[in-house]
């Protein structure tokens, strides 16, 4: 194993260690071991880092325990991110990781939609809603050109909202699972 990856992984286990430590006390997951969360969410997190940019800024919304913007940005140590998660405590955890794990990373504990525009080169989002409430509510917040990469379920239809282009979507492997993953840019 590389040097980076000794460090990546170092990160991830001390990510992991920490969502479960303050699991119980923030209703962050029910899973409570290590191996099965990486399974579950970090590796699927990670699955999405090949369709994101190097660089620049990417808007997480609802992003609870981190997921999936922690995973990709100790993947993705040029991408700066912007977390929105509108539980008080749970903004507070985020802030916790980003200082803990050094990530360059703004929390807003608000509602999107009280957001002034926040101008994000990219989006992801796990569970929030689906991809056309997603898209409708990030809109004011990206940059032309900005991608958004949503893992959705098998059954979900490309979504058709105004000012996105759907690019497509794709199955990727996160560990043992596969997922399907659409692709949408931000035309304005």
């Amino acid at each position: 194993m590389k040097e980076g990856e000794q460090s990546l992984e170092a990160a991830i286990k001390r990510y992991c260690a920490e969502v479960l430590r303050f699991s119980k006390a923030l209703n962050l997951t029910s899973v409570k071991q290590a191996d099965q969360f990486r399974a579950r969410f970090v590796d699927p997190s990670l699955a999405l880092c090949d369709d994101l940019p190097d660089h620049g800024s990417m808007l997480d919304v609802g992003s609870g325990m981190g997921i999936p913007s922690i995973p990709i940005l100790l993947a993705k140590p040029g991408l700066e991110g912007m977390l929105v998660e509108r539980r008080k405590k749970r903004a507070e955890f985020l802030r916790h990781l980003a200082r803990v794990l050094s990530l360059r990373i703004r929390v807003y504990d608000a509602d999107i939609r009280d957001l002034s525009p926040l101008h994000a080169d990219a989006l992801v989002a796990r569970a929030v809603s689906g991809p056309e409430t997603l898209l409708q509510l990030a809109a004011g917040h990206m940059k032309p050109g900005g991608v958004a990469i949503l893992p959705v379920s098998r059954a979900a239809a490309p979504a058709a909202v105004s000012g996105w282009t759907y690019l497509g979507q794709h199955s990727v492997r996160a560990g043992d699972e596969t997922q399907l993953v659409q692709r949408y840019s931000y035309r304005a």
